[in-house]
């Protein structure tokens, strides 16, 4: 595992290399708290609202945010994994450093959560939520608050969690409809 976490270490040092004004705040813009789970269920809303169908898309997107949200703290707790400029003093954070642990990101979990209930009950919006998502983790890296393996990590469990979610809200409208006719 070694190996691993120097490569991921080094992936966090070399972004230093792309530093920008305009990509930090694009980045710290993509990390805001209303993005990463909010705005995504929006967007959920605002399909179901134009398919004329109940609050499908966003009730999914609602319940995969809040579930990434409850399995990622125990988790956090779990590895103990330091922020980057925790475990490498020499690198400075680019916005607020978080208090808790880096193991697994839960701007990432929550995104893909939500982006992902989304992509699967609403395919037009699939490009835009899952880029939406991607902004978020690979923004959470640039600002060296993560490194590359906890956003992975968490944008994983986000998807399951979402797909999962998605899955699920499909599930009970089917009986619903199947109930009421």
């Amino acid at each position: 595992m070694s190996p691993l976490l120097e490569l991921d270490g080094a992936l966090v040092r070399a972004i230093t290399s792309v530093e920008d004004p305009v990509l930090t705040t694009v980045f710290a813009l993509l990390s805001a708290w209303w993005v990463k789970g909010p705005l995504l269920v929006a967007l959920g809303l605002g399909a179901d609202l134009c398919s004329r169908r109940p609050p499908l898309a966003c009730a999914a997107a609602t319940v995969a945010t809040a579930g990434a949200s409850l399995v990622v703290t125990p988790l956090k707790d779990l590895f103990e994994r330091a922020r980057p400029p925790l475990a490498e003093p020499h690198l400075s954070a680019l916005v607020a450093v978080p208090g808790n642990a880096s193991f697994p990101s839960g701007h990432s979990a929550t995104a893909f959560a939500a982006a992902t209930a989304v992509a699967v009950l609403c395919p037009r919006l699939r490009p835009v939520v899952l880029v939406l998502a991607a902004g978020v983790a690979v923004s959470r890296v640039y600002l060296r608050v993560h490194f590359p393996l906890d956003v992975l990590a968490g944008g994983l469990l986000g998807a399951a969690i979402g797909a999962g979610a998605a899955l699920a809200a499909r599930q009970l409208a089917a009986r619903v409809h199947a109930y009421s006719a």
